[in-house]
């Protein structure tokens, strides 16, 4: 498939995407996507995206938890 933003070839990966959802920083691994090596679009197809979407709004249990660390850089 081309990039819609770089016209170039997207290929086909396994990716760990972060979504924000109510306040929390929920972690999917190992999701398909398309992705571009130039530019970096991400495309999903529409049953990844009802699927994020479903877990969101559910909750279930997760798998894991890890802790991040977290910097504010707005210098106030």
């Amino acid at each position: 498939m081309e990039c819609p933003v770089c016209h170039n070839k997207m290929e086909q990966k396994l990716i760990r995407h972060i979504q924000e959802w109510k306040g929390h920083f929920v972690v999917f691994e190992k999701v398909p996507a398309l992705v571009c090596p130039i530019c970096k679009e991400t495309l999903f197809s529409s049953k990844n995206v009802e699927t994020i979407n479903e877990t969101l709004w559910s909750m279930p249990k997760a798998s894991r938890t890890e802790q991040v660390d977290i910097y504010e850089l707005s210098g106030s």
